[in-house]
């Protein structure tokens, strides 16, 4: 009994994490994050956590750089920056 409640859980968690996918797209969220940053960026890195990307990105310009993670949503919920 206990085995048979823990694969029906098993199933359930799968099937219930299919649907956390977007139709965002990396590339979608490389733009998002240009734009916020005014066009100003050079993008490193972007990957993708749960439903989430994480865009890496530099400006040599003024030593600036940082990550900022861009929801399903295509909006940026937090990021991080440091300047030289």
């Amino acid at each position: 009994m206990k085995r048979a409640s823990f694969m029906i859980a098993g199933l359930l968690l799968i099937v219930g994490c299919q649907g956390i996918d977007s139709d965002l797209t990396e590339e979608q969220a490389k733009a998002i994050v240009m734009k916020h940053h005014g066009g100003t960026v050079e993008i490193i890195s972007v990957t993708k956590e749960w439903n989430k990307y994480i865009v890496s990105w530099e400006n040599e310009e003024n030593c600036e750089w940082g990550k900022d993670t861009v929801n399903s949503k295509g909006e940026i919920e937090k990021g991080e920056t440091s300047i030289c």
